[in-house]
């Protein structure tokens, strides 16, 4: 019987291989993708069903793969400024963005286009997450702080309608910085603009926050820094990888009382199995089985219930990546038709081009139906939505007059 997801891994020893893709219930490896280096940590994503796209790990490359093949995709070259530090794709599979040092650049993917150029306050970027809807965008840093963004506004339409100080940039939503050290990873639960999500440290603290307002709902304090962190889709089972290799599990249909609360082993459950630090770890679709991925170059599937080990898979170098993904027909696929179409990223935001259909597509961001009659979480929402409709008609106005110029329509400049 053909499993219905499989599990995407990479390690630093890539003489065999880039990225594996393995049954993890047998253990049969499904496919080898090669010729990609190292895959930097919190560099491994999927673009629809077609391709999987990675950050090599000391390079300016992005590196994409069809599904179906071990070798990467011809013609298609994309070119960073600098190395990625971190990266997440969109829900939909249109933006990519990307953390370089201080700064995060977003790019439209089927044109290229460079929408967005970001620099904060965090010394440098750890962790970029989406929310489930694509509605927001989370940074972690280096310093600790936490910056999340409304996403629509980062990717506002770059023209002469706007100034020069406003090309580009955006301003927070909401800023934290509850963690004294770095934030080491990111969680965003379901459920769109109601979701929680989790951030941990090597400050051993793990905070948990509402999504739509960045309301503190608790923090988890544990003896070890913290590396890792994932919560199952309902949000019932909080799970925090350490430095030392042991994996935590902590209940929350049961919550403290408390906002702050020291773990302990009778509150959670133990995975051990490690021996060293914890990279990533990952959920499974039907919330049954937990991956994790650590620096002694195992990857070990348990029961999320009991904590049990359920497989071993050794490495030849230290785990990078892990990846639940489904099992799509692409995977074994002789000729893949490919439903997305990518080019070269462009180095720069180019203010001066008329409009284009890339550069907007409100449809790219799924809103969830709370509280639809607002677009923004800052207080001058409606200051910001006005502009919007404004220059969005004058440039609609604008591409109906250069159509219908290039097809000979008369008077169309009366």
């Amino acid at each position: 019987m053909t499993s219905n997801e499989y599990l995407l891994t990479s390690s630093e020893a890539s003489q065999q291989f880039s990225i594996c893709l393995w049954d993890y219930k047998t253990m049969n490896v499904q496919r080898y993708y090669r010729n990609g280096g190292v895959v930097h940590t919190k560099c491994l994503g999927i673009l629809g069903q077609d391709y999987i796209l990675t950050a090599e790990q000391g390079k300016p490359l992005l590196h994409v793969w069809p599904l179906n093949s071990q070798d990467l995709a011809k013609n298609i070259r994309l070119i960073l400024p600098e190395p990625a530090t971190c990266m997440d794709i969109c829900p939909r599979s249109v933006y990519l963005a990307v953390g370089i040092q201080r700064k995060i650049y977003v790019w439209h993917m089927s044109s290229g286009k460079l929408l967005s150029l970001q620099e904060g306050s965090y010394q440098s970027i750890t962790c970029i997450k989406f929310s489930s809807d694509g509605y927001f965008l989370l940074i972690g840093g280096n310093n600790g702080s936490l910056i999340t963004y409304n996403f629509s506004e980062m990717i506002r339409i770059t023209n002469n309608f706007l100034s020069q100080s406003d090309i580009g940039q955006a301003e927070p939503c909401y800023e934290k910085n509850d963690h004294s050290m770095s934030i080491t990873d990111i969680h965003v639960g379901q459920f769109g603009r109601k979701a929680r999500f989790a951030t941990v440290s090597q400050d051993g603290t793990c905070f948990i926050y509402s999504l739509l307002k960045g309301e503190l709902l608790l923090n988890l304090v544990f003896g070890d820094q913290l590396t890792s962190v994932v919560f199952d889709n309902p949000c019932l089972q909080l799970i925090v990888g350490t430095e030392h290799g042991d994996i935590k599990a902590f209940y929350l249909n049961n919550p403290p009382k408390t906002l702050s609360y020291h773990f302990d082993e009778k509150s959670g459950v133990l995975f051990r199995g490690h021996q060293k630090k914890i990279v990533c770890m990952a959920v499974n679709l039907s919330q049954t089985v937990l991956a994790s991925g650590s620096e002694d170059n195992f990857v070990i599937t348990w029961d999320m219930k009991s904590g049990k080990i359920l497989k071993k898979i050794e490495h030849k170098g230290v785990i990078t990546n892990i990846k639940f993904v489904m099992a799509f027909k692409n995977f074994s696929t002789e000729t893949l038709k490919s439903q997305i179409i990518l080019k070269n990223l462009e180095r720069s935001i180019d203010s001066s081009r008329n409009f284009t259909v890339s550069k907007i597509q409100t449809e790219d961001i799924v809103l969830s139906d709370e509280e639809t009659s607002s677009t923004s979480c800052s207080s001058n929402d409606l200051l910001r939505e006005n502009r919007d409709l404004r220059i969005s008609n004058m440039q609609l106005f604008q591409a109906a007059m250069k159509i219908a110029r290039e097809y000979g329509f008369k008077n169309v400049d009366t």
